[in-house]
């Protein structure tokens, strides 16, 4: 079925263009955690959702950090909503190396704990994590928000960057 859906010869409200719009939002400054595995909000990766909708997630992470203090994030949405995700990302150090693999792996919203790996004993080397989702929401409206920290507390910084993006599309 195609949201929302008008029948032939029929006037479209605004509020239903609008609807059909995707949700985008985008980093535009850098956001450090250091010595921290305190997941904290992202200040700018935050979507307003719904009631009784489904939204296709998709998105970029843009980020930094040392192997061995790494990034780990989640997601916090209405009380209500189901959210699984994947992500395609470096695994974490082994022992301050990093390895070449990548980790694919069903998520689900309110786990706070999935791990992004580092590279390098500095945080200036760019990582890339797209990631794709699906959220349903059901009686609560809300905001689909990442958080994040560092899995190992550390001295450097560990950093999303400015870039990184959410688009969320309403399906239903």
């Amino acid at each position: 079925m195609v949201y929302p859906s008008a029948a032939a010869g029929r006037w479209i409200p605004a509020s239903q263009l609008n609807a059909m719009q995707p949700l985008y939002v985008e980093k535009s400054a850098d956001q450090s955690i250091t010595s921290s595995t305190v997941n904290v909000n992202d200040n700018a990766l935050l979507v307003p959702v719904e009631a009784n909708a489904k939204y296709i997630v998709n998105g970029m992470l843009l980020y930094s950090a040392h192997s061995s203090a790494d990034i780990r994030m989640g997601w916090t949405g209405p009380s209500d909503a189901t959210f699984e995700w994947i992500i395609h990302a470096q695994t974490t150090a082994t022992g301050g190396v990093a390895s070449n693999g990548v980790v694919v792996d069903r998520q689900v919203i309110g786990n706070s704990a999935f791990p992004l790996g580092g590279f390098g004993a500095e945080n200036s080397t760019f990582m890339t994590a797209p990631l794709w989702g699906r959220l349903v929401t059901s009686t609560t409206a809300g905001t689909l928000q990442l958080n994040w920290a560092q899995q190992t507390s550390n001295a450097t910084a560990s950093i999303m960057r400015a870039g990184s993006w959410l688009m969320l599309t309403r399906v239903a």
